[in-house]
């Protein structure tokens, strides 16, 4: 059962209309009011629930309009692609972080949850390192990952500023299923991908950075602070898909690079 529009905390998700997005509205939905804001909304609302804002949030003033009233926030725009130069991060990734963070410190959001990326640790994804602590210094592996280690220094500085409970939460594959082998180690289901969100929206850290992948049995990355710090409790594992994962499509990044160097 949905919570009651009227007396649930209001989560405000930006990039409300994306992958993660909808895979974590419906369980967003179960304990508060969502306010979703996307650059493009489509003129149905068909399948659509709660309120529905299109905004750039790179924008200082349209991010604070958007942000206005909200009990915790959510960050999830951003473009994915590994493929991205600098210059491309910053004005999709970067930017829009900053400026909805300044909307946040306005508006005395008490709690934000920043969508990082394995590719903030993608230089450990060799063996040596396996399973990857999310407490080592980050080792990005193409312009996107930097970006993200970017996105969570602004949200250490945030919340060292203004007494937020800020969580960054290096999500893995998300909202796709595992369907080549290189990615079974970094997926993340979408009943985990909720399980986590509502997990990381009602903690009060001051400040962290976790691993977000399902309880996988290649334990590649190490989800020991997310399950002790934010009570996350992962149930699936992409081993019961690991039949139908074929080979790799093709080259990505260094994070899938079996011959880089450690």
């Amino acid at each position: 059962m949905d919570a009651e529009p009227s007396s649930a905390p209001l989560v405000v998700v930006t990039g409300g209309l994306g992958r993660v997005a909808t895979v974590v509205s419906p369980w967003l939905r179960k304990h508060y009011r969502v306010r979703l804001v996307d650059r493009a909304v489509p003129r149905s609302r068909a399948g659509l629930h709660g309120e529905l804002v299109q905004a750039d949030i790179g924008d200082p003033e349209s991010a604070d309009d958007a942000v206005a009233g909200a009990d915790v926030l959510l960050h999830l725009a951003g473009n994915s692609s590994p493929f991205q130069s600098w210059d491309s991060v910053y004005a999709a990734n970067v930017r829009p972080t900053q400026a909805v963070l300044e909307a946040a410190e306005k508006h005395a959001v008490p709690k934000i949850v920043l969508a990082s990326s394995l590719h903030a640790a993608g230089e450990y994804n060799r063996p040596r390192y396996r399973p990857v602590d999310p407490q080592l210094d980050p080792r990005p592996c193409c312009a996107y990952g930097l970006g993200k280690v970017v996105l969570e220094a602004l949200g250490r500085m945030h919340a060292d500023r203004t007494g937020a409970s800020v969580t960054c939460l290096r999500l893995g594959l998300t909202g796709w299923p595992p369907d080549e082998r290189r990615y079974l180690a970094q997926w993340l289901s979408d009943d985990d991908a909720g399980r986590l969100m509502l997990a990381a929206l009602q903690s009060r850290e001051r400040f962290g950075v976790h691993f977000g992948v399902s309880a996988n049995a290649r334990n590649y990355w190490d989800i020991t602070s997310a399950r002790h710090e934010l009570g996350y409790r992962p149930e699936d594992d992409s081993e019961t898909l690991a039949d139908q994962a074929g080979p790799s499509s093709g080259p990505v990044c260094r994070l899938f690079d079996p011959d880089a160097s450690d």
